[in-house]
């Protein structure tokens, strides 16, 4: 699950959000929101799909259309199970989710190359030295960035942390992320 807070990031981490799925092979969902996001008008810029096709994994989407549905090719898929069963299948595919995060932060750094917007799993904005942090995602980080502008004008100490890359959460990439704020 990705997460936008403004229409340009919805053009942007879309991309991310489509990359990583045909590298991992694990199905995302990019959302926003999108009363805000349809009734807003803004400016963007567009990425090329030029710029998009040079990030492609050519291996992975040759795997990633080999394991799509096809009536050539039937596969049994979701078979009915007891609990037991199903929480044992669960805790299986737990390899295949965890390196995703790595997955997403290697396609954000790329978008951040071709566009010049900084995005990582979670962005910092705000004072270095803040003494109060905000953890927010979606539309709401827009606003709170205007907030601690104002804040900060008036010698509050305030920050943001955006969360961009919601699940699989990565509680390492956070914390990591959250000691090199506090060490600043």
């Amino acid at each position: 699950m990705l997460a936008s807070g403004s229409v340009q990031e919805i053009m942007d981490l879309a991309g991310v959000a489509h990359l990583s799925a045909i590298k991992s092979r694990i199905p995302f969902m990019h959302f926003f929101d999108g009363f805000r996001s349809s009734a807003e008008v803004q400016k963007i810029e567009y990425l090329e799909m030029d710029d998009l096709k040079k990030l492609i994994d050519l291996d992975a989407l040759k795997k990633f259309r080999e394991n799509a549905l096809n009536p050539e090719h039937p596969v049994t898929r979701g078979t009915a199970q007891n609990p037991d069963i199903f929480f044992q299948a669960k805790e299986s595919i737990n390899k295949f989710y965890e390196p995703i995060p790595d997955i997403v932060n290697s396609y954000m750094a790329e978008i951040t190359k071709l566009t010049g917007r900084d995005y990582k799993p979670f962005n910092y904005y705000g004072d270095p030295d803040a003494e109060n942090i905000i953890i927010a995602m979606g539309s709401v980080t827009e606003t709170t960035q205007e907030t601690i502008d104002y804040l900060r004008a008036k010698g509050e100490k305030v920050g943001l942390i955006s969360v961009h890359l919601y699940r699989p959460f990565s509680s390492n990439t956070f914390l990591m992320y959250s000691r090199n704020l506090l060490r600043k």
